[in-house]
């Protein structure tokens, strides 16, 4: 998973309204959900390439 590996983007960490932890790392092809104590995978999805290419625009990619 290279969005765990070499993120274009990290997020903060959120917590919901069930104390549940979560922290988004956003790569080229998907975008990755992991629960920060754990390390447990929450969800994935794919990341939209418009985003992606901005993110990368914004690195200086």
């Amino acid at each position: 998973m290279n969005a765990l590996h070499n993120p274009l983007k990290i997020g903060k960490i959120k917590v919901d309204d069930e104390g549940r932890k979560s922290k988004k790392y956003v790569g080229e092809k998907a975008t990755v959900t992991v629960n920060p104590d754990t390390g447990t995978v929450i969800q994935v999805n794919p990341t939209s390439s418009k985003y992606a290419k901005r993110l990368k625009k914004q690195r200086g990619e």
